[in-house]
């Protein structure tokens, strides 16, 4: 093991322009911009599915629903796919260093029909088996060597909201996992290197290569790990010493920019060499090693350096936009349907749960009964949450309010508007009423709405929104102190509808430009559906004027948390998601 990682350090130091060059370029096209987009698709199918939310409480609606598991199972194949094709590459800068990068590039379309070849018939299944393995450990483990930056669905983390005797149960399932993946490690670099050799075999093989004592062989990648992440962590620190002497506590535009983009690069730098030192050092101790070994090319210097450039250019822009974010305790938190984790989406007891928790306002959705009563629920279809096949738009107010409805462990019954605000106003909390159209709306829908909403004398500080932008500029046209809104789930561009108040938009979909537009144009931006604490705290950070959660309470308590760390080490920790460390 200390000879393999003597070796690679020795092929590092000849060839590391050549090596930081091609490796820089790669990690930027396939882990950040080709990550990127295929997160971008992955979630935009997610939106668009009958799911509401991917937390526990919907886990089964996602794995019952048969599109989003093959969506998913082609997620994970590109996604496996795009690794294969860094992991080549940078086989082939290893094993090619002496050929110019039109080699490697060239040799690409091959390298892929090759690749297709090895997962043909049966080997396929090899392939996919080999997936499963990786599944649990793209979030983090893996992410920290081959697959770092790439989207895996936020249902993955449902587990840290579980009871105890089922995160005891994951554990045991990641210690077996983890055994199974030490002992298929060589299975992808094998792959690359016997390109005409099926997948089947490269598993077979990794595990010859780890069976007995030769297992700890593999630890070697664990150490390289290890005195990377001490090295970023010593790097770091210094910068969080350098950046509070000079620009102090109070944390400016410009050094809070330039702050994340040292992090940010040292953490691009971190994972680059991970994966490079890491492969090199696998594919070393592949049989032997009959990778060349031939001098730099001279022009390989003034490259790095302008790949350099690039890569701190498009990390600059990026933090710049960051650090315009407004101050975390001005943002708004929206109850997402109330608060579901606590009961049934859209009922009661969950408007009374977002109440507890502290949030400016809840959500609600509401659809057009048969008689023209407004009915609380995000579906037309009741089947999700009643287990019955009854439609709200083809059926009459009585027929439906009253139902039982059942999500996870709560219990509750359909409510209809009318009472829904008036615990709404009994509880002080307001509302954000979304409008939910089915194509069985009357003419007058807008005007039936806009009626209702001054018979219930619903406080003018309450917000209307709707995914149907007609049906939401109607009602802004007949009610025009009302503040409405455009619900989007997908969005491209600035092109918004200037006749709305505010947008909803979609967390894949919010970027700082966009944010930038709206406030331009003195309208406001809500995100939806942030859960996750990187999601929450990352939002809070930007210059949305609210969120929409499924977590008020995590939201206020990050909000807290923001409010009062204002120094770079706080803010180094928020970020890195250690600030537990200060209560230790």
């Amino acid at each position: 093991m200390v000879r393999g990682m003597r070796k690679v350090l020795k092929d590092f130091r000849k060839n590391k322009e050549s090596y930081l060059l091609r490796a820089g370029l790669f990690q930027l096209l396939f882990t950040t911009i080709g990550a990127y987009m295929l997160s971008l698709v992955f979630k935009m199918l997610v939106i668009h599915s009958r799911v509401p939310a991917i937390n526990i409480d919907y886990v089964k609606s996602f794995l019952t629903n048969p599109l989003l598991l093959v969506v998913l199972l082609v997620h994970l194949f590109l996604l496996a796919f795009l690794t294969y094709l860094e992991l080549s590459m940078l086989v082939g800068v290893i094993c090619h260093k002496e050929l110019k990068g039109q080699f490697l590039w060239s040799s690409l379309k091959e390298k892929n029909k090759k690749f297709l070849k090895t997962i043909s018939g049966k080997h396929f299944f090899a392939f996919l088996s080999y997936l499963a393995l990786l599944v649990p450990f793209l979030r983090f483990l893996v992410a920290a060597s081959f697959l770092e930056n790439l989207y895996i669905p936020s249902f993955m983390i449902w587990v840290s909201q579980a009871p105890d005797f089922v995160k005891l149960s994951v554990c045991a399932f990641y210690l077996v996992f983890s055994y199974l993946n030490l002992r298929f490690i060589y299975t992808i670099p094998l792959a690359v290197k016997n390109e005409s050799q099926y997948f089947g075999w490269c598993m077979k093989e990794s595990l010859s290569l780890t069976r007995g004592k030769k297992i700890f062989r593999a630890f070697g990648i664990v150490f390289i790990g290890l005195a990377i992440l001490l090295g970023m962590g010593l790097l770091s620190g210094m910068v969080v010493v350098f950046a509070s002497l000079i620009d102090g506590g109070a944390r400016s535009f410009w050094g809070t920019a330039l702050f994340l983009t040292v992090i940010w690069l040292i953490f691009f730098a971190g994972r680059l060499l991970f994966k490079l030192f890491s492969m090199s050092y696998l594919v070393k101790t592949i049989e032997n090693d009959d990778c060349v070994t031939n001098s730099q090319n001279g022009h390989s210097m003034l490259a790095l350096a302008g790949v350099c450039l690039l890569v701190f250019g498009l990390g600059f822009a990026y933090n710049a936009l960051k650090a315009t974010g407004k101050q975390a305790h001005d943002v708004t938190v929206v109850g997402h349907r109330g608060m579901s984790p606590k009961g049934v989406e859209n009922s009661i007891e969950s408007l009374e749960a977002a109440a507890r928790a502290g949030a400016d306002y809840s959500e609600l959705d509401i659809v057009l009964s048969k008689d023209g009563q407004f009915i609380v629920s995000h579906d037309d279809n009741l089947k999700r949450l009643t287990g019955k096949e009854i439609t709200i738009s083809n059926s009459k107010a009585k027929e439906v309010i009253g139902l039982k409805t059942k999500q996870g462990s709560h219990d509750s019954q359909i409510a209809s508007f009318d009472d829904y605000v008036a615990k709404a106003k009994q509880l002080g909390i307001k509302l954000l009423v979304e409008l939910k159209t089915t194509g069985n709306e009357p003419a007058n829908y807008a005007q039936l709405f806009v009626n209702k909403m001054k018979s219930l004398k619903i406080d003018k500080s309450s917000l209307v929104m709707s995914s149907d932008l007609q049906a939401a500029e109607k009602v802004k046209k007949i009610a025009p102190d009302m503040t409405v809104g455009h619900t989007i789930s997908f969005q491209v561009g600035d092109s918004l509808s200037p006749k709305m108040d505010f947008y909803a938009i979609e967390d894949f979909s919010y970027n700082e430009y966009l944010a930038h537009k709206v406030h331009q144009n003195g309208k406001k931006i809500f995100v939806w559906t942030v859960n996750s604490k990187d999601d929450i705290e990352r939002y809070l950070k930007t210059s949305a004027d609210g969120v929409i959660t499924d977590y008020t309470s995590s939201v206020r308590k990050v909000q807290k948390d923001l409010t009062s760390d204002v120094s770079y080490l706080d803010y180094f920790l928020q970020i890195m998601n250690l600030s537990w460390i200060e209560n230790l």
